[in-house]
């Protein structure tokens, strides 16, 4: 609690200089350097008066002006430092957990030989061939992170520290979470309630904590994670540890590595399922697949059944087709897969049943948990959405491969008592990539050249921004030649935003991978606007500018303009 006093001894057992930072007192602006020769000792003496959730850290060899958390080996330094309010006991309180991400390397001679596989995918990052790229939660990778065990009612809290030198979208399948504070190692800003958002995924940069809270109201077994695909790929699985590709069972286990967190939250005695309402709508979607899309390698799509007849199996769209449901309506949506790989959906952001949560061979609770979907195979999703709002669906399976190459989709709720015909205001705009190969450029809605958008003078126009990439993050910019214009914040992730944060703003803002966002657009004259959204070059190029090394060069971006007509 605040007030403590903290005596404590710190030994540097390293044949490096060791700098330390951190473990202090946080009301001051600037982190102390502590600095520990080879075998070193120090007594440390402090009073925590700052409540907060903080971190402290070491950095080994010459250490830049106000570093944060090192990487390579020095990425596991680090540790939480946690200031509950005064007067508190020192024991956390039930539910509250500190979960401290870790992102370290090393070489191949330490950890062994990488795959072809873990290769291609880590490339994303430009991790070089001859480097292994590790991530784990409070120092354990998946499957051998902790499960969080809860009963449905309980109040969950957790604590975040992103304590490594990368950025990270987590993700919360099932469940909404109310952000109640955000901060770094310095400060920790609460916020009042009318300031908490909602949010299934948050944005955290490197360095940064967060303070989140949510209620399990449906149990079931669910995950945590980053939505970044190589911080959860099984490619971080080391040699003899990297799953057979052709494993079948134990798909979620088998299937990622890294920063994933296993969540079980078990029925209360007294409650008892009910059953699944009968449904009033109904869908078939079929997964397919068509070869030598991206070279020699295969495109996938999510095709909607339109009519009598089901479409081909090699029949791929651009944009895999986009879900209209209605909130609160029972749907039924059969997935056929009529691909040569398991198949999985993922419906991001949707409150459903776990079993329908689209995680192979871990959705689900005890003896009933869903497998993946085989070649040739089916399995029916029963869900009724109980908010409107604009959400995805993507594969939950090989996301290195099969994300670029197709497998994902936009997903809208409409409010339960819209008018029946379609809503000639809405724009969906979908960031993603062409495609697995290093040349892949991204896309907005399946193109690197969107058509333009009409919009009508007048009349407010509700723009959907999704990002299902692997790894990037766009900018997002509504421009009139060189002056960003306003529009009004509407929703994060499908959930409405708190009345301080639907404002009128700056029409500019990152999207992350795993977040959608709602702007209401509204011009009151004929004019032509330009929607940019900026992100990062291929892979190739990123490569290849890494391997310059020229601090004066910048960053290469691919900046995408779709002209935005107003009629």
């Amino acid at each position: 609690p605040a007030g403590t006093e903290i005596r404590v001894t710190v030994r540097n057992t390293l044949p490096l200089p060791l700098v330390l930072r951190g473990l202090q007192d946080h009301a001051g602006p600037v982190q102390d350097s502590i600095v520990f020769e080879p075998g070193a000792t120090q007594a440390l003496r402090f009073r925590a008066d700052s409540p907060g959730t903080y971190y402290y850290w070491g950095r080994t060899g010459p250490v830049p002006p106000n570093a944060g958390p090192g990487a390579r080996r020095d990425g596991s330094l680090v540790g939480a430092f946690i200031v509950d309010s005064a007067g508190t006991i020192s024991v956390p309180t039930p539910g509250e957990r500190i979960l401290v991400i870790t992102v370290w390397s090393d070489t191949l001679a330490a950890l062994g030989v990488k795959s072809e596989h873990a290769d291609r995918v880590m490339r994303r990052e430009i991790v070089p061939r001859d480097r292994w790229f590790l991530a784990a939660v409070n120092g354990w990778s998946w499957p051998y992170t902790e499960r969080m065990s809860y009963t449905v009612g309980d109040t969950v809290r957790w604590r975040v520290i992103n304590a490594s030198r990368l950025p990270h979208p987590m993700h919360l399948h099932g469940f909404y979470f109310d952000l109640e504070a955000r901060g770094d190692a310095l400060r920790d800003t609460v916020f009042a309630p009318a300031q908490r958002r909602k949010a299934v995924t948050e944005w955290m940069i490197a360095g940064t904590t967060m303070t989140m809270r949510w209620i399990p109201t449906r149990p079931g077994n669910w995950l945590f994670h980053c939505h970044i695909v190589t911080h959860i790929s099984d490619a971080l699985r080391l040699g003899s540890m990297a799953p057979s590709r052709a494993a079948h069972f134990g798909h979620a286990e088998n299937g990622m590595a890294g920063l994933v967190t296993g969540i079980r939250v078990a029925p209360r005695a007294t409650v008892v399922r009910a059953p699944d309402p009968s449904p009033r709508r109904k869908l078939r979607l079929f997964v397919t697949e068509r070869a030598n899309v991206y070279g020699d390698r295969p495109g996938y799509s999510y095709v909607l059944q339109e009519g009598p007849t089901p479409p081909a199996p090699d029949s791929i769209r651009r944009l895999s087709s986009t879900i209209t449901l209605r909130q609160n309506e029972p749907a039924e949506i059969t997935v056929i897969n009529a691909t040569r790989q398991m198949a999985t959906i993922h419906w991001h952001g949707i409150e459903l049943e776990s079993f329908y949560d689209g995680v192979g061979d871990w959705s689900g609770w005890g003896a009933n948990v869903a497998p993946p979907i085989a070649s040739g195979d089916s399995f029916v999703v029963r869900l009724s959405p109980p908010r409107a709002g604009t959400f995805m669906y993507h594969t939950h399976t090989s996301e290195g491969i099969q994300l670029a190459s197709g497998l994902y989709g936009a997903l809208l709720v409409l409010p339960e008592y819209a008018p029946p015909q379609a809503d000639t205001t809405e724009r969906v705009l979908v960031a993603a990539i062409g495609g697995p190969l290093d040349d892949g450029r991204p896309v907005i809605n399946g193109s690197a050249t969107p058509p333009p958008i009409e919009i009508r003078a007048g009349v407010a126009h509700r723009f959907r921004f999704i990002n299902i990439s692997p790894l990037e993050t766009r900018t997002v910019q509504l421009v009139s030649g060189d002056s960003i214009q306003q529009w009004r914040a509407v929703a994060k992730d499908g959930a409405d935003l708190p009345e301080l944060q639907a404002t009128m703003q700056r029409g500019a803002f990152a999207l992350h991978p795993g977040e959608t966002y709602d702007f209401e657009v509204l011009r009151q004259h004929p004019e032509s606007l330009t929607l940019k959204v900026i992100g990062p070059e291929t892979i190739a190029n990123r490569a290849a500018y890494v391997a310059r090394a020229n601090p004066r060069e910048p960053l290469p971006r691919i900046v995408v303009e779709i002209p935005v007509i107003v009629r």
